[in-house]
């Protein structure tokens, strides 16, 4: 999928086209937070659609007369696609300052444009091998009683109407179109509901927010009773649990926090939960622990001590929620996002998530990634370049401890610089990988200085 910005904070116009890893490099204050948080939004949330399709209008018009109609969606998709594309991305722009959680003033001229890069067969392919659809679903109330039923094996979907008289026609309208937006493209971006997301991102701030998730839980939950009391000003508290706005994925890490120690969480084993295991083993050197109040505690594999997650390193802080969204949330095809996997990590441990991201990619997961790091960039150039077969590959890979799961093919691998207010695509071949040309620019003008300095120092 192709995703384009045109005055998206400082971004005035850059495209991205995700792959299996995806890799956002650029200066501080370029963009790559406003871009991955707005493909977050698109993948990771629940997707509010507020507009009616055009071309859903005489389907209603038929459905009240006969009181049945079936959509074709092979045909829906050849005549209306892009329209439909359209319309999510309208519907996207209308949003994005929630997303942010700022006035819709810092977006009045923000637009996002999708590009759905896969063929109607394919979609088609995918609603055939699906069953959440199958159910019937019927509705009443407002909008009078009717069914919808999605026959996946037919990528068909049959409408009955039982009571035309109460039925509201726009209000059909629009549940129609959001239904059959969700039955068409939730299989590939966002998510159904909240219990199936397609994407987890771990924000720059989570080493601040694992310790004190709590804290801001219970200042809420403190001022919601306060409100029930009739010695205070209820909006004035109101206004305190309401006035600290956070963009929604820092609100939604707060979630998956909250529901660390909700009664199941700990039962449930991803698939990925092998890799968690290898995070803590190889870099973290220790294991988490959670309690019933959700208190999370490190054991240390080189002590018997648990010691309070504030009173361990920084490095145990950052990783905690990469830790147990694999080892419990994690699904193939998800969008693991994080916003500077390198943060608080020594370059030898940077190189270690390099490689486990690219055992991530290698198993079924998708990843995007903002770095400045680069020893992270090196890393995987290396897993690219082991790739390719050639003589002393095998005898490297044992010099240097690298495994068949972690080498990257080049082709699965996309790198974007921002910079200059754009969004430019990084270069890459089987020689080297992805140029980091701006890393390289700044560690050239290190080591001149430092050249400099030092024959100047030895001369004096």
């Amino acid at each position: 999928m192709k995703i384009t910005f045109e005055n998206l904070g400082c971004i005035e116009q850059g495209s991205v086209e995700l792959n299996d890893f995806t890799i956002f490099c650029g200066k501080n204050n370029s963009g790559k937070t406003y871009a991955m948080y707005s493909i977050y939004a698109l993948f990771g949330r629940r997707f509010n659609t507020s507009f009616t399709l055009d071309f859903v209008k005489p389907i209603v018009d038929t459905l009240k007369q006969t009181g049945n109609y079936c959509i074709d969606i092979e045909e829906i998709l050849t005549k209306y696609k892009a329209e439909m594309l359209s319309y999510i991305g309208m519907d996207f722009n209308n949003n994005i300052s929630t997303l942010f959680g700022v006035p819709n003033e810092h977006f009045v001229n923000t637009k996002i444009k999708l590009q759905f890069g896969v063929s109607n067969d394919e979609i088609l392919a995918k609603i055939k091998e699906g069953d959440f659809f199958g159910d019937k679903m019927s509705y009443s109330g407002g909008l009078g009683e009717w069914t919808w039923i999605v026959n996946n094996a037919e990528a068909k979907i049959y409408l009955e109407l039982v009571n035309a008289n109460n039925i509201v026609a726009g209000s059909l309208q629009y549940r129609i179109s959001k239904n059959l937006i969700w039955t068409i493209f939730s299989g590939w971006f966002f998510s159904y509901n909240e219990l199936n997301r397609k994407s987890f991102l771990l924000p720059a701030e989570r080493a601040g927010i694992n310790l004190f998730y709590k804290e801001l839980f219970s200042v809420r939950n403190f001022l919601l009773q306060e409100s029930q009391n009739d010695n205070v000003d209820a909006m004035q508290l109101l206004h305190g649990v309401t006035g600290a706005r956070y963009a929604e994925p820092i609100k939604d890490y707060l979630q998956f926090l909250s529901n660390i120690n909700m009664k199941g969480f700990q039962d449930i084993t991803s698939d990925y939960s092998e890799y968690a295991k290898a995070l803590q083993n190889n870099v973290v050197n220790g294991s988490y622990e959670i309690d019933d109040f959700g208190n999370i505690s490190f054991a240390p594999n080189s002590s018997k001590i648990k010691l309070p997650l504030h009173f361990s390193s920084s490095t145990v802080k950052t990783l905690f929620g990469l830790v147990f969204y694999l080892k419990h949330s994690a699904k193939k095809g998800d969008y693991l996002m994080i916003d500077e996997p390198e943060l608080n990590l020594h370059p030898e441990n940077q190189r270690l998530v390099a490689r486990l991201l690219a055992q991530l990619v290698n198993a079924g997961l998708k990843v995007v990634v903002s770095t400045h790091s680069d020893y992270f960039m090196s890393e995987l150039n290396n897993l690219m370049m082991l790739r390719k077969e050639f003589s002393e590959k095998a005898s490297l890979m044992k010099a240097y401890n690298y495994k068949d799961d972690e080498l990257l093919d080049v082709n699965r691998v996309s790198a974007y610089l921002f910079k200059e207010k754009t969004i430019d695509v990084m270069k890459k071949d089987n020689v080297e990988g992805i140029i980091t040309e701006s890393f390289n620019q700044v560690s050239n003008a290190l080591n001149s200085a430092a050249n400099e300095i030092y024959f100047a120092s030895q001369e004096g």
